[in-house]
């Protein structure tokens, strides 16, 4: 078609001295005139590019939207119509403030009821143990009598083994408390003398650190410490009460001798609590003594009150023993039916209390009210999140990406942010956290609602950004290469599946078929086919 018209043209310039010749005579016998070129169409006229050498990047381009980091979505836990509201949105909230409530009187009651019963159910165990105790008391005494009973009935005399045993138990006894008595008098008195010691400790660290602090005073400004200055009462000149070189070594000499005392104070409070130790040792060797003599003194007792055949010893043991097995039937007495009462009314009590908190927002942390939809009388469903607190002062973005973008990034991986406001302001990020399995975003088993991809903040520079409101635009690179031949994408041709450039060589143009890799916007990357400096006709 184009060497068609070209030789239209060409037809068309050797035509016009003819025309001319056929005019009137008197223009024959003037000088032919110069034919003029005619201008090429320009829809004739195709770009050319030239292949050119280069870095080139892939470049994934996404928009995303500042959110915070700790957002928390709050919701009630049950159906029910609002009854207060006592934040709005932007309010500063702390943890546990209670930012609404649903109408639940019934539920309140409940709970009031539920703490009463919880209260009445611990009087009742604990007048169930108050009745033990009496129980026990009243066993012990009915021991002591049947124990007294048997004695009274005991043969001998003033020399009756039986007596003599007793006698013995007797002094071994009171030798029990005596020691005991003794080693805890010992003991006390050891741990006055560590308690003095200590305070005596305290008041020569204080005295040590004055005296320091006064030379301290005296050795850097030459005035004493305790009165630098002396103010004149007519003229209020101060003058500076300079010491003596004698004056500044007894505060020096002062901090020496503070220093010995504490010293020696110290090792009185070493020295009072190895005596503390002693005196503790002593008392537990004591008593341990005291203790095995009372039992060999009862199991010799026991020894000699074996005899038979006497009916009224016999009784009295018998009545000793019914005594005991009472006196441990009382001290093993349960309160299952108290005890169960007391847990049934827990039970009851955190039921009440987890419907009254169910009917709460309660603030889970410190922050800020980002959203609120809620008003006094509003009907609401059970976890429908109706409050978002965050921090707004730890901010990221977030972007929504499909599967095959995020199977290209990692974790990590540096990005570019820009405000739409400020194109020209790169804020510099990382990929902090994508969603599973392509991140650590949960482990994948169970599908999280949030399936954005969060990207770090690394500086704002003082740019300013609203959480929920502020839109940015993100650039990752995929790929980049350094030095790779490229040409612009009007350059490239497609037919059939098959890309080729219109390669021209002078006056000639021949198609070259090329193989691609990154493409981008504005460049395609030559792999095969062409070198640098071809020039190829456009479309």
């Amino acid at each position: 078609m184009i060497s068609k018209i070209r030789r239209m043209l060409l037809a068309l310039v050797l035509l016009l001295p003819l025309l001319t010749a056929c005019g009137s005579s008197t223009t024959a016998e003037q000088e032919a005139a110069t034919p003029t070129p005619l201008p090429p169409d320009p829809a004739l006229e195709r770009p050319t590019y030239t292949v050119k050498s280069g870095p080139i990047d892939r470049i994934l381009e996404i928009n995303g939207r500042v959110t915070p980091v700790d957002l928390t979505q709050i919701s009630f836990k049950r159906d029910g119509r609002v009854s207060i509201v006592a934040f709005k949105r932007g309010d500063i909230v702390k943890q546990g403030d209670l930012i609404a409530e649903l109408q639940q009187d019934e539920a309140n009651d409940d709970l009031r009821e539920a703490k009463d019963s919880l209260v009445q159910a611990n009087r009742d165990l604990d007048n169930a143990k108050k009745a033990q105790a009496k129980k026990i008391k009243q066993a012990e005494i009915d021991l002591q009598q049947a124990k007294d009973d048997l004695t009274t009935v005991l043969p001998g005399g003033e020399n009756d083994p039986i007596r003599a045993a007793q006698k013995a138990l007797a002094e071994a006894q009171q030798a029990a408390k005596d020691a005991s008595a003794s080693g805890s008098e010992a003991k006390t008195s050891a741990e006055d003398a560590v308690q003095k010691a200590s305070e005596a400790l305290q008041d020569q660290q204080k005295a040590r650190e004055k005296a320091y602090w006064d030379n301290d005073w005296a050795q850097r400004y030459g005035t004493n410490p305790d009165n630098p200055y002396t103010v004149d009462p007519v003229t209020g000149k101060r003058t500076p009460n300079t010491l003596t070189d004698d004056e500044k070594q007894a505060y020096a000499d002062a901090v020496v001798k503070a220093d010995r005392a504490l010293r020696d104070a110290e090792k009185a409070v070493e020295v009072a609590k190895r005596e503390l130790d002693k005196a503790r040792e002593k008392e537990v060797i004591g008593n341990t003594d005291a203790n095995d003599k009372v039992q060999e003194a009862q199991r010799k007792l026991d020894s000699v009150l074996q005899g038979k055949g006497n009916k009224d010893l016999i009784e009295a043991q018998r009545k000793v023993e019914a005594a005991q097995l009472a006196l441990d039937e009382a001290n093993t007495e349960s309160f299952n039916a108290e005890l169960k009462a007391v847990e049934t009314a827990q039970r009851a009590l955190e039921k009440a209390q987890k419907k009254v908190d169910d009917g709460r927002i309660v603030a889970p942390q410190n922050g800020e009210l980002l959203a609120i939809s809620l008003s006094e009388g509003d009907t609401v469903t059970a976890f429908d999140p109706v409050v978002e607190v965050a921090d707004p002062s730890n901010l990221e973005v977030a972007a929504e990406l499909g599967a095959e973008q995020m199977k290209q990034l990692a974790e990590g991986q540096p990005a570019e942010l820009s405000l739409l406001s400020r194109p020209d302001v790169i804020l510099p990020s990382i990929i902090r956290q994508m969603p599973a399995p392509y991140g650590s975003g949960g482990s994948g088993t169970v599908q999280e609602r949030d399936r954005t991809t969060r990207f770090k903040l690394l500086d704002l520079k003082g740019q300013q950004v609203e959480a929920g409101v502020t839109i940015v635009k993100i650039k990752i690179v995929l790929e980049h290469k350094d030095t790779v031949l490229w040409l612009p994408p009007d350059a490239i041709r497609a037919f059939e599946g098959r890309r080729f450039v219109v390669v021209r060589e002078g006056e000639r143009e021949r198609r070259v078929t090329v193989k691609t890799g990154i493409e981008t916007d504005d460049k395609v990357e030559i792999l095969d086919g062409l070198k640098a400096g071809d020039v190829v006709v456009g479309q």
